[in-house]
C-alpha cells in the first residue's frame, strides 16, 4: 500500500473506496472524496488495488467502471458453487469463480461491495466468506419478507393516522404499533418501546416537537382515545375492573350471620339519617339522636361494619388492598369495592338494616361529654339527606327532621368549641365541586364547608376517630395513629411587605397552611395539633379507605375476643403503603380536577358563557421571582402571573385568561390593569 494507490476501506460499517495520502505507522490518511479526508487505522482497509490514480477524474472513473460490474455479479450462483465447501473461501477465490484467474482490481473490488452489500449468501470474517446453510439462507429470506411486510404495513398505518383515521383492517404488526403508540402517549419516555414509536412518529407530518403528545392527538383523531382520556390511570396502573374471584366474592358477601349475633346492639328503632353530598352511594356513616332523659342526650356516631362483611385474606380484601382508595374523579368514580357492596350490602341505606360499629356518646343540655361506649351493632337509616336538605332542616321548623338536626348541631358547636380550645385550626373555605354532564362538559359548583350540616358532620367523625384511637390507646391495641405539631401562629404575617394586613380571606389561609407541618403516621399514639385531639386514627371511611377498614376490623376484633386481629407490624404495613398510594391517588385526583376546570374556563370564554377577566387575590409577589402566585376569588384555584412589583400580597387584581394548553394542564393569565379592564 502507497500513496495514490486506490484501497477499499471500512468506515461506518461500510465498504468505501477511497484514495491513500498517506501511510503511517498504524494509521493511514485517505481521500475519501474532494476535500474530504479521513485518518484511520490501518486494518480498516480491507482491500488493496494495485491501482493509482493520479487525479480525481481518475478516482471518478474507477468508482464508475467498479459499480457498473457489480449489477453484472450474481452471489446467489457463487453461493450454489461454494456451499458444500468445508470450510471459508477467500475473496480471491470468489474472484476467480466470477472473472477467471487474473480478475482486474476493478472486478475484486466491485465482488468486494456486492458481498458487502447482499449479505444472504456468505458471513465474513477477517476477509474470508463462509458460504450460509441453505436453512440459514431461508430463515433470512423470510424474516427479510416480515420485514418488508412490516414497513409496508407501519408507512399503511402513519398515512392513516396522518388522515385522522384507521386502515379498515389493521394488521398484526398495525396492531402491535397501535399498541405501542398508545403505551407512549400514556407513558412517554419511560415507555420501553419509546424509541421505536419515536422512529414511526418521525414520518408523521406535524405540528409539534412533542412526541407523546403528538402519539395523542393522532389516536385522538382517529377516536382511540376521547380528547379527555384520563391517561393518569393507566399511567399509575389505577384497575377499574375486578378481579373474577373478587367479584363474585363481592356478589355472594352476606350479613345473615352478623346480623343474628346476640351481642349486637339492636338500634333500628333509634332515629338516624345519613348526611352526604347529594349523589353519595356509598353511605359509611349515620348519625342518631337519642333524648335518654331531660336534659341528657345520646348521639350515636355508626360506622357500616365492612370489616366483618370482607372476610380478611379474600380475594375481596386483596383487591380492596391493591386499591387502597376510591379514586374520584371528575368524570367518574373507580370504587375500591365493587357496587354489590359499597353501594348496597355495605351502605346505610334509607330503610335497610345494616350491620355496624357504633360510638354511643351521652351529652348533656350544654353539650359536655358525659360517657361513651363503643360495640358492635345493628341500625337502619330512616331518612338519606344532602347536606342542603339537613341545612333546610335545621333552619325551617316545619321540616320533620328540625328538632332532631338542630339538637345535633348545637352538640356538634359544643365540641368544635373544646377543640377550638385545644389548639385546633378549623381552616374552612369553600372548594369546587366539579362534575361532567353526559355530552362531556364540565359543571363547576362551588361548595362552601362552613354550612352547618357540613361543620357538624366533620365534628363527629373527627369525635368518632379520635374516641376510637382513645379505645386503642387504654387499651395498647396496635393502631394507625395520625399526629402532627401544634403549629407557632404568633407571629402569623410577620413574613408580609410592611404594611401588608392579613385579613380574613385568602392570605390568611394560605399563610396558616404553610405554617403546618404533614401529618405523621406511626403505631406510638400522640397528639394531633391541627385537629386538637390527644389521639386521632381513621376509621370512618371503611368502604372508601382500606385502613379505615382494617382499623374497623382491628376495633370490632377487640370488642369481641379481648384480642386484636393485626399486629402491630402488620397495622404499619398497611398504614405505610396506604400514604404513599393515596398520595398518588390524591395527585391523579387534582390533576384530573385542574383539567376538567381549565377546560371549564376555555369552553366558558369560547361560547360566551363567561368573560375571560377574573379576581384574584395575590398570595405572594417577590421580586426575584418571574411571576406572582395568586388565588381566584371566585374558584379556590391556584395560578401564576407577572405582576407589578408595585402590587402586594393581599390585593385583589384582576387576571385575562390568555390561553388554554389542556395537554400540559396550564392556563396562561395575564394581569389586566384597570384601564384595561375598564376599557
Amino acid at each position: 500500500m502507497k500513496s495514490g494507490e486506490l484501497v477499499a476501506a471500512r468506515l461506518s460499517g461500510k465498504i468505501t473506496i477511497a484514495k491513500v495520502l498517506e501511510v503511517e505507522a498504524t494509521r493511514v490518511r485517505l481521500l475519501l472524496r474532494q476535500k474530504k479526508e479521513a485518518r484511520i487505522p490501518a486494518e480498516r482497509i480491507v482491500l488493496t488495488t494495485g491501482v493509482i490514480a493520479s487525479s480525481d477524474a481518475d478516482i471518478e472513473k474507477f468508482k464508475a467502471e467498479t459499480e457498473a460490474l457489480t449489477s453484472s455479479i450474481d452471489i446467489e450462483e457463487l453461493w450454489e458453487v461454494v456451499r458444500d465447501e468445508d470450510g471459508p473461501v477467500s475473496l480471491e477465490d470468489l474472484a476467480e469463480l466470477s472473472w477467471g484467474e487474473n480478475a482486474e482490481a476493478s472486478q475484486r473490488m466491485a465482488l468486494l461491495l456486492q458481498l458487502d452489500r447482499e449479505t444472504l449468501y456468505f458471513t465474513s470474517e477477517k476477509g474470508v466468506y463462509s458460504p450460509r446453510s441453505e436453512s440459514a439462507v431461508e430463515e433470512i429470506r423470510q424474516r427479510r419478507v416480515r420485514e418488508a411486510n412490516n414497513a409496508s404495513d407501519a408507512a399503511v398505518l402513519v398515512e392513516a393516522l396522518t388522515d385522522g383515521q384507521l386502515p379498515a383492517d389493521l394488521s398484526p404488526h398495525q396492531q402491535m404499533l397501535l399498541r405501542g403508540l398508545r403505551g407512549f402517549a400514556i407513558h412517554g419516555d419511560n415507555y420501553t418501546r419509546g424509541p421505536a414509536i419515536k422512529s414511526l412518529l418521525d414520518s408523521v407530518q406535524r405540528a409539534t416537537g412533542d412526541m407523546q403528545r403528538l402519539a395523542f392527538d393522532l389516536l385522538v383523531d382517529t377516536g382511540v382515545f376521547s380528547p379527555d382520556e384520563p391517561l393518569e390511570l393507566e399511567r399509575h396502573g389505577i384497575p377499574e375492573e375486578f378481579s373474577e374471584a373478587a367479584y363474585l366474592e363481592a356478589q355472594q358477601a352476606s350479613d345473615t350471620e352478623a346480623l343474628a349475633q346476640p351481642d349486637r346492639l339492636y338500634l333500628t328503632s333509634v332515629p338516624t339519617v345519613t348526611i352526604d353530598d347529594s349523589g353519595t352511594e356509598d353511605r359509611d356513616d349515620a348519625l342518631s339522636l337519642e333524648v335518654e332523659a331531660p336534659g341528657i342526650y345520646k348521639v350515636g356516631i355508626h360506622i357500616t361494619d365492612a370489616g366483618t362483611l370482607i372476610t380478611p385474606g379474600s380475594a375481596l380484601d386483596i383487591e380492596a388492598d391493591r386499591r387502597m382508595a376510591t379514586l374520584y374523579i371528575p368524570e367518574r368514580k373507580v370504587p375500591m369495592l365493587p357496587k354489590e357492596v359499597s353501594t348496597s350490602k355495605g351502605s346505610l341505606n334509607e330503610g335497610e338494616t345494616r350491620i355496624a360499629l357504633s360510638l354511643t356518646i351521652r351529652f348533656d343540655d350544654a353539650g359536655e361529654r358525659l360517657d361513651w361506649s363503643l360495640s358492635p351493632s345493628i341500625v337502619r337509616s330512616d331518612a338519606a339527606l344532602s347536606y342542603e336538605e339537613a341545612d333546610s332542616a335545621i333552619s325551617d321548623t316545619s321540616h320533620q327532621w328540625h328538632s332532631f338536626m338542630t339538637q345535633l348541631d348545637v352538640i356538634s358547636k359544643a365540641v368544635r368549641a373544646r377543640r377550638e380550645e385545644a389548639g385546633a385550626l378549623n381552616l374552612e373555605r369553600s372548594e369546587m365541586n366539579i362534575s361532567v354532564d353526559e355530552n362531556g362538559r364540565p359543571i363547576v359548583r362551588v361548595v362552601p364547608r362552613s354550612t352547618p350540616s357540613r361543620q357538624m358532620v366533620t365534628e363527629f367523625m373527627i369525635l368518632c376517630n379520635s374516641l376510637m384511637a382513645e379505645f386503642c390507646k387504654e387499651r395498647e391495641i396496635p393502631a394507625a395513629y395520625r399526629s402532627q405539631t401544634a403549629p407557632d401562629l404568633s407571629d402569623l404575617g410577620s413574613d408580609l411587605p410592611p404594611g401588608v394586613e392579613l385579613g380574613d380571606g385568602a392570605l390568611r389561609w394560605y399563610s396558616t397552611i404553610r405554617r403546618l407541618t404533614p401529618a405523621e403516621i406511626s403505631t406510638s399514639p400522640a397528639p394531633h395539633g391541627g385537629l386538637g385531639v390527644a389521639a386521632y386514627i381513621q376509621a370512618t371511611s371503611p368502604l372508601r379507605r382500606y385502613p379505615d377498614l382494617v382499623m374497623q376490623r382491628q376495633i370490632s376484633q377487640s370488642l369481641n375476643t379481648g384480642q386484636p386481629l393485626y399486629s402491630t407490624d402488620e397495622i404499619s404495613s398497611v398504614a405505610q403503603r396506604a400514604d404513599m398510594q393515596i398520595r398518588e391517588l390524591s395527585r391523579i385526583e387534582e390533576d384530573r380536577r385542574r383539567y376538567w376546570f381549565l377546560k371549564y374556563l376555555k369552553l366558558g370564554i369560547q361560547d360566551g358563557e363567561m368573560s375571560d377577566l377574573f379576581a384574584a387575590t395575590v398570595l405572594e409577589n417577590q421580586p426575584n421571582r418571574p411571576v406572582a402566585m395568586l388565588d381566584m376569588v371566585d374558584y379556590q384555584f391556584r395560578v401564576r402571573a407577572a405582576l407589578p412589583n408595585s402590587v402586594l400580597p393581599g390585593d385583589v387584581v384582576t387576571l385575562r385568561l390568555h390561553s388554554v394548553d389542556l395537554w400540559l394542564r396550564r392556563g396562561q393569565f395575564l394581569h389586566a390593569p384597570d384601564s384595561e379592564v375598564a376599557g
